[in-house]
């Protein structure tokens, strides 16, 4: 994919995204309102997180069926390619009815396992079980959808798939406007269920559009839906590693006290955000033209769209990071301070964030690196990496939780996922045979550098701001946006300054435009 090409596509893809975000901001808003950091909220999280946990499996589904359905097309036989599809998507939503029937008949079980600190209140963990099963439903939706937004995506058709946050989000905003009052938390995990099927049906029209057609088409023996499936399973658990250290830190948290889990998952989703923004955006659209890419053996094309993602993921992610660290009790204050959300929670939910903030930019660029794994049909390396990083959370989390509390948890995720990203690094650069580690090294200095300028603007602007205004949502507000239009003019200038490529690409587009006026 061409660099030019490549980001007018990522634009408009994070504008659908941040959208999405800008949605689920206030579904958060609404649910620290409407439910505070208390046990009801860890239940929530808690069987939210273990969903998402198993739709890891969706995710290696649509993760390993997008290179092998590029050859479906390549090959321009639509009556294969529709075999294809219909039979994955009816074989995997087999598999899922039988997982979900599973689950929920020994959900008690696994709430005892995973879930055990809410066994110290008999309502609380009763509760836990009937949330936990209502939701599991969710997985049928998500593993069809999965599929359909596969075909899109080996189509790149990116518009649906990137629209899903936004419409399910505002599911659940509905929900907790009008009815939370009425019908609680079993209401809020039935609208989980309708959330995660408006995502899979607004990918229906497109994808029939493409001109598929559902059959109930079966066979087991496919050669191409073996291997797939085959390949599923290294990539389900290198690509589930970051809702791994997510699960296994709520398990850890539900031992210090209730609400430690509202308290770890809040901090998360503000650390997640410009990663879900940014790098989902960019590795959905990289992925299909790395995988072509490999198909066709051009490995300079290759290891050049890989570079550039590479670059645009650190030029975004590095000062997001310096960024919400720095304004994290603004962010904090505007976002979930009110209601039956405490002083004392926000204080702890900032310094949990401080420490989360490293995994941010780790996440994305090894994001970028699966990817690139997966592409040239290489699922064990990710796989073995993941491992290990769930391994060094879970040791780390042992030590350090006495002294740390919460905000060990994010403490021992951060260090787990940036030694994991520097061993994928240096493993995809020995299996490409270099892949330019000293151009991207010394761009990440770069981008360090004009990051860390904008983060003492930003340090300035905040204080004056909370200061003179005080710690309200509307100080913080004005804090928030002073020390982003500010900071990332500051940030823009001086990365142009530093002649980083891509930078310089955009603007000179910028420039283009308004001379064209």
């Amino acid at each position: 994919m061409k660099q030019k090409t490549f980001i007018k596509s990522s634009v408009f893809i994070m504008i659908l995204i941040i959208l999405g975000k800008v949605f689920a901001l206030l579904r958060d808003s609404l649910i620290a309102a409407k439910f505070g950091a208390t046990y009801v909220t860890d239940i929530y999280n808690f069987a939210l997180g273990m969903v998402y946990l198993l739709t890891t499996v969706s995710y290696g589904l649509t993760t390993t069926f997008i290179p092998i359905h590029t050859e479906n097309i390549q090959n321009n036989d639509k009556n294969k390619s529709n075999k294809f599809v219909n039979n994955v998507l009816n074989i995997s939503a087999i598999g899922t009815i039988i997982i979900t029937i599973f689950m929920i008949i020994f959900a008690k079980y696994i709430m005892y396992i995973f879930g055990h600190g809410f066994e110290k209140d008999p309502v609380v963990f009763a509760t836990s079980i009937k949330v936990t099963r209502i939701m599991l439903l969710s997985l049928v939706f998500v593993s069809i959808q999965s599929v359909i937004t596969g075909v899109l995506q080996s189509h790149k058709q990116f518009y649906e798939p990137a629209a899903m946050a936004m419409v399910s989000n505002i599911v659940y905003i509905i929900y907790l406007l009008f009815l939370t009052n009425k019908y609680g938390i079993m209401g809020f995990a039935v609208a989980t269920v309708v959330a995660f099927f408006t995502q899979f049906i607004i990918n229906v029209p497109k994808y029939k559009k493409l001109g598929y057609k559902y059959s109930g088409y079966v066979d087991f023996k496919d050669s191409k839906m073996i291997k797939m499936f085959k390949l599923m399973i290294p990539v389900i658990i290198s690509t589930s590693v970051i809702q791994l250290n997510t699960f296994v830190n709520r398990s850890f948290a539900t031992n210090i006290q209730f609400g430690a889990v509202t308290v770890l998952d809040f901090a998360n989703k503000i650390n997640t955000l410009a990663y879900e923004v940014f790098a989902i955006g960019i590795a959905m659209i990289v992925y299909p033209t790395l995988s072509e890419l490999a198909l066709k053996k051009n490995k300079e094309e290759y290891k050049g769209a890989l570079g550039t993602s590479i670059n645009v993921i650190l030029i975004i992610m590095i000062p997001a990071a310096f960024g919400i660290a720095l304004l994290r009790e603004p962010l904090i204050n505007i976002l979930f301070k009110r209601g039956a959300f405490t002083q004392n929670a926000a204080n702890l939910t900032a310094q949990t964030l401080l420490l989360y903030t490293p995994s941010m930019i780790a996440y994305s660029v090894r994001d970028i690196l699966n990817k690139a794994f997966y592409s040239i049909k290489d699922t064990k390396t990710p796989m073995v990496n993941s491992f290990l990083g769930i391994g060094i959370n879970i040791i780390i989390n042992i030590f350090i939780i006495k002294y740390m509390g919460v905000s060990g948890l994010a403490f021992a995720t951060s260090i787990s996922s940036v030694v994991i990203t520097i061993l994928m690094l240096i493993d995809l650069n020995k299996k490409l045979e270099g892949i330019n580690i000293k151009k991207m090294f010394v761009s990440f200095i770069k981008i360090t550098i004009s990051s860390s300028i904008m983060g003492i603007i930003v340090f300035i602007i905040n204080n004056m701001c909370l200061k003179t205004l005080g710690t309200n949502v509307k100080g913080s507000v004005i804090s928030v946006v002073l020390s982003i239009l500010v900071g990332g003019g500051v940030y823009f200038i001086s990365t142009y300054l530093f002649k980083i490529k891509e930078v310089d690409y955009i603007y000179s587009l910028i420039l283009k435009k308004v001379k064209n006026k």
